[in-house]
């Protein structure tokens, strides 16, 4: 009995001075006291019957190495990252892409996607507002004839001028665009442009968007003669599709009108008292499809809208 408490005594004091040395870093692996009590008693019974003095030294149970071994395992590997951990390089140019912007994205478009206060009311897929008296483009506005002496000048070669080009801003309504040139051919205009066809009217402030995407707009007087106006549709009318598809047109009466007719690319217009084909021909070769967004897209606005026939 006196051997046993003596050998307790010795394993307790052990534990204890072992414990009051321990190191003690950042990141300590704390033992479990209860289990290396546990290994200690099973050495010491191992060693009563034989009088052997039991190795007491306490050890990791989890990785069967000494706490001062341990520790220095651990600071080895906080000092360096490991593979799970670190980094993958192959993984960062996917991060990049996932976040980068579409470079292939379409401004214009998503510009007119994003301008739905501009939209009052969707029909079958076209703008439609609900009345003129809403639409501050029309408002105030005749585009019947009201000068019954207004004649056609006598027919001469017509006229080509190329303004100054302005920036193609676009402007929701109710916001007031207003216009320098009489007509205008380049400037600010609403974010929905015309279906392609004719119109009982069309505002500038649509058809100036149909020439940003390369459209032609054909003007007429509002008292021009049917003649007049009939010679200036078959023009439209007689042009071909090409790769892009069909020929991109607009056609409405033009209020203030300084000539009979008028035929007005992006950044140019042609005027002239008469329809003289040749003349129209050149200028659309000269200037169809040269503007600054060359885009076939089929119109959204569809007031007062008459046809196309294809």
């Amino acid at each position: 009995m006196q051997k046993m408490t003596m050998g307790w005594t010795l394993v307790l004091s052990a534990v204890v001075a072992l414990a009051a040395c321990e190191p003690v870093g950042p990141e300590v692996e704390t033992n479990d006291v209860t289990a290396d009590v546990a290994k200690a008693d099973a050495l010491i019974d191992a060693g009563a019957d034989t009088g052997a003095k039991p190795d007491v030294a306490i050890v990791d149970t989890a990785t069967d190495v000494s706490p001062a071994d341990a520790d220095a395992a651990d600071a080895a590997a906080d000092a360096t990252p490991s593979a799970d951990t670190a980094p993958d390089a192959a993984d960062v140019p996917d991060a990049v892409a996932d976040v980068a912007p579409d470079a292939a994205l379409d401004a214009d478009v998503a510009s007119d996607i994003s301008d739905v206060s501009d939209i009052s009311d969707v029909s079958d897929g076209f703008v439609v507002l609900p009345t003129s008296a809403t639409n501050i483009d029309v408002v105030g506005l005749s585009w019947s004839c009201t000068d019954v002496a207004w004649q056609a000048p006598t027919c001469a070669p017509g006229t080509t001028m190329s303004p100054a080009l302005l920036p193609g801003y676009h402007v929701d309504l109710p916001n007031a665009i207003t216009y320098a040139d009489v007509p205008p051919s380049s400037g600010t205009h609403r974010p929905v442009w015309g279906v392609w066809g004719e119109y009982e009217f069309l505002p500038e402030q649509r058809w100036l968007h149909n020439l940003e995407h390369g459209g032609i707009a054909f003007l007429y007087h509002p008292c021009a003669p049917p003649a007049l106006i009939e010679a200036l549709r078959a023009v439209a009318l007689a042009k071909p599709a090409d790769a892009t598809g069909p020929f991109r047109w607009v056609m409405t009466p033009y209020p203030g009108l300084p000539s009979a007719i008028a035929l007005v690319s992006w950044g140019h217009v042609y005027e002239a008292s008469c329809v003289e084909p040749a003349e129209l021909q050149t200028f659309i070769a000269d200037h169809y499809r040269k503007a600054p967004e060359d885009e076939p897209y089929p119109g959204s606005y569809k007031e007062l809208w008459l046809g196309n026939w294809p």
